[in-house]
């Protein structure tokens, strides 16, 4: 049995989801587990909301909380939004990228100006998935091309001077509002339940990518689930008993980390 109060924070691609073919077969039957003993499991991840209540739905989990967007949408359980977008936040994100992809002659495509044909080509999502990775309500999706690395540090400026961050995922960079990243969101999760149930849950995250550093170093517990591109880090506070690298990839490893540590119930 799992400790009290235990939440897992979890992010999706690559972690959960089989990098290749987005499938969590072999996390099903520890994420049954964890269902079973009341445990929150919350995805936390740059999909959608549409996306990620999809997913909710087929592994049970519907009205769990959620990090949509890497934080820029944080939704606690029962659907009540802690954090959402402003009225003009996504007319916001796209209106400085372009001015800055004009200002400095730059080359990325972006999820908003590309159809869903070629979103699925990207991606490896059939068109239906692709269709609801697009639909982001306050951050935007980029496919940067290397041509253009001389320019990342004046983009970066430009961005963080409209009050944006750029946050690099396994496959795509991020572009969302300065300060909505996914350890803020477990801060405020964190929060919120300790407000419902005048407990603090011991927390377990876990993550492959870059844009999983902030959600690693929130949570007690961190899992670093193998990869195949640039890894999390460096974390803040990378001792072995509160960090474990796994061996396999994806829901493999997945389950390998929480049972690494629901084993050693630390």
């Amino acid at each position: 049995m799992p400790p009290p109060d235990l939440m897992v924070v979890t992010d999706l691609d690559g972690t959960l989801l089989d990098h290749h073919d987005y499938s969590f077969d072999a996390a099903l039957p520890l994420l049954d587990r964890l269902r079973a003993d009341g445990v929150p499991v919350v995805f936390c991840s740059s999909k959608t909301t549409s996306e990620i209540t999809a997913l909710q739905e087929r592994t049970g989990l519907l009205g769990e909380a959620f990090v949509a967007e890497n934080g820029a949408v944080v939704v606690a359980p029962g659907g009540r939004v802690l954090v959402g977008p402003a009225d003009d936040g996504l007319a916001h994100v796209l209106d400085v990228l372009g001015d800055l992809r004009d200002a400095l002659d730059l080359h990325f495509g972006t999820f908003s100006g590309v159809s869903d044909e070629v979103v699925a080509t990207w991606t490896g999502l059939d068109v239906g998935a692709a269709s609801a990775a697009r639909r982001r309500a306050a951050s935007e999706v980029l496919l940067w091309h290397a041509e253009d690395d001389d320019r990342a540090d004046d983009f970066r400026t430009g961005l963080a001077a409209a009050g944006l961050d750029l946050v690099r995922g396994g496959r795509f960079w991020h572009v969302l509002p300065t300060g909505r990243d996914k350890g803020a969101a477990v801060g405020m999760l964190v929060a919120d339940h300790e407000r419902r149930t005048g407990r603090t849950p011991r927390t377990i995250g876990l993550g492959d990518g870059p844009n999983d550093t902030a959600l690693l170093d929130a949570v007690d517990l961190a899992v670093v689930v193998r990869g195949l591109g640039p890894t999390p880090g460096p974390l803040a506070d990378d001792r072995p008993e509160r960090v474990y690298r796994t061996t396999s990839p994806g829901p493999q490893g997945w389950t390998e980390g929480i049972t690494h540590f629901l084993r050693s119930d630390r």
